[in-house]
């Protein structure tokens, strides 16, 4: 009789412990599914208030979209890339900005890829402009990259420092520098202004680490490269740390004058999953006030 009781309690501590790894299991592969098939197909708007009372009065209200990191190939395709491009026409830009990484690495790029990108692209709207920078990606394929951005109607800073002028004759200026781990960056250049006097700067930059060196020449840096660090654990942060990122996973970072957003990009790179950090373009709002 002991004996069938000592047996029955084995079988439902085995049958407890066989249900709970059962559902772990499940967990698992949904949780797995979720960061591989759903979260990096998903696209979200953040809005951000830039106040800074150096910004001419003629610029309240100016808005500005930036885009980063697309990594066409890997886990965005056209079906994401048109979602990318709905929602940056949704926000109405001023001015849009790409922070570089058009494609993957290891992507084998067809004229069929040219094409698409160079005709989903050119739908984007803004009413002053569009410009764009090199990631360290876009090396790979650069003159390819070249030609889908200029189709697509993006002017490519590469060390030049331009006049954006909106309501009045009073502009700010808007540069940007090649990917840091491609070099060629030449500061000077990239901040020369067409007049003398103290305008209101905004640099590009792909990665985020640069702002060390410009932080007493800009006012504001709109900067990609990080993916958010792909997997982010509430009250840990990134864990896919890559090179050239710093400090500066993702979101804003202050230092006197200067500020700086890191965006958290659309696509993946070498891991193609996301966790609690679904891509995303931004839409900045400038005021001088509050």
């Amino acid at each position: 009789m002991e004996e069938e009781v000592v047996i029955n309690e084995e079988k439902k501590k085995f049958g407890f412990f066989a249900k709970f790894f059962f559902i772990l299991l499940i967990f698992i592969l949904l949780l797995i599914s979720y960061m591989y098939f759903i979260e990096p197909k998903l696209c979200i708007t953040h809005e951000v208030a830039i106040v800074d009372p150096s910004l001419p009065d003629s610029f309240n209200g100016f808005k500005i979209v930036q885009f980063s990191d697309i990594h066409f190939g890997r886990t965005t395709n056209e079906v994401e890339v048109t979602k990318v491009v709905q929602e940056i026409n949704i926000a109405k830009p001023d001015l849009l900005v790409f922070t570089g990484d058009l494609f993957d690495s290891y992507i084998n790029l067809s004229e069929d890829n040219v094409n698409f990108l160079k005709e989903e692209l050119s739908k984007t709207t803004a009413t002053i402009g569009k410009y764009a920078i090199r990631g360290d990606s876009d090396y790979l394929h650069i003159d390819k990259f070249e030609e889908i951005m200029q189709a697509a109607g993006f002017t490519i800073l590469d060390n030049l420092n331009v006049p954006i002028y909106y309501k009045d004759t009073t502009p700010i200026y808007l540069s940007g520098i090649p990917s840091v781990t491609q070099g060629g960056q030449d500061f000077t250049k990239a901040f020369t202004k067409e007049v003398d006097g103290n305008f209101f700067q905004i640099l590009l930059t792909h990665e985020p680490i640069i702002w060390k060196q410009v932080q007493s020449k800009t006012n504001l840096v709109l900067a990609g490269h990080s993916l958010g660090e792909l997997v982010r654990i509430p009250f840990v942060g990134g864990l896919v740390k890559k090179d050239n990122v710093g400090d500066y996973e993702v979101g804003k970072f202050e230092n006197g004058n200067s500020t700086m957003y890191v965006s958290n990009g659309i696509g993946t790179e070498n891991l193609s999953f996301r966790f609690f950090n679904i891509p995303s373009i931004t839409l900045y709002r400038l005021y001088n006030c509050e």
